[in-house]
């Protein structure tokens, strides 16, 4: 069943797009990260991450405020970015949260300027988050949601020294961590940078024929 506790609005516009059952990953993460706690999970693919991730945010944040960001999150690639914030028209359609992009293969000005005139949601890769942070136009004092999806993943060689960035420009935020196993990395970014009593472990999805990973 659907987390009764989430927002009506919210439960509504998920009964309406299918969402009738909530995956195992969605039942134990989502009242975790509504509580604020920090939240490291390992979880396989189709698990239901991200819907997670945005139905969490949208609970989190309910409308527009202000013109800095209030959750950031990062992905993979510009295909994982774009899935995302699909995924955020579709299930935030009563909200009027402004949600940007900053990906690799984009315009960089375009995405600069977006995200500077006003934002609530941005999704990206780590190195363009990181390269408009450079240029002042992404400010970090507002955010409550650090997100990292995919997180074995995102982090490369040269990725971790920017996510780790951009976590310390942001000590006050919730930091949301989801990932397919545990790493070296991941073990240090958990226990440098996130507050947990306890790492999440998923092993099967219960059902994921309506979420999305």
């Amino acid at each position: 069943m659907i987390n009764e506790k989430l927002d009506a609005e919210l439960i509504e516009v998920l009964k309406e797009n299918g969402f009738t059952e909530s995956t195992e990953l969605e039942q134990i993460c989502i009242p975790k990260i509504k509580s604020g706690h920090d939240l490291l999970c390992l979880a396989p693919k189709d698990s239901g991450k991200t819907t997670t991730i945005v139905v969490s945010v949208l609970q989190r944040l309910k409308s527009s405020l202000n013109d800095v960001p209030r959750a950031v999150i990062v992905v993979l690639d510009k295909d994982r970015a774009t899935a995302m914030k699909d995924e955020f028209t579709r299930l935030g359609e009563y909200t009027d949260l402004r949600v940007h992009l900053a990906c690799d293969d984009g315009k960089i000005d375009v995405q600069k300027d977006l995200i500077y005139m006003g934002s609530d949601v941005v999704i990206g890769t780590a190195k363009r988050l990181n390269k408009i942070y450079s240029l002042y136009a992404l400010n970090l004092s507002g955010v409550k949601i650090f997100a990292i999806d995919d997180a074995d993943s995102v982090v490369k060689i040269m990725n971790y020294l920017q996510i780790d960035r951009l976590s310390e420009s942001m000590p006050k935020a919730q930091r949301v961590v989801f990932a397919t196993q545990m790493t070296e990395w991941l073990d240090r970014f958990s226990s440098e940078f996130m507050n947990i009593q306890e790492v999440v472990e998923i092993e099967e999805p219960d059902d994921v024929s309506e979420s999305a990973d």
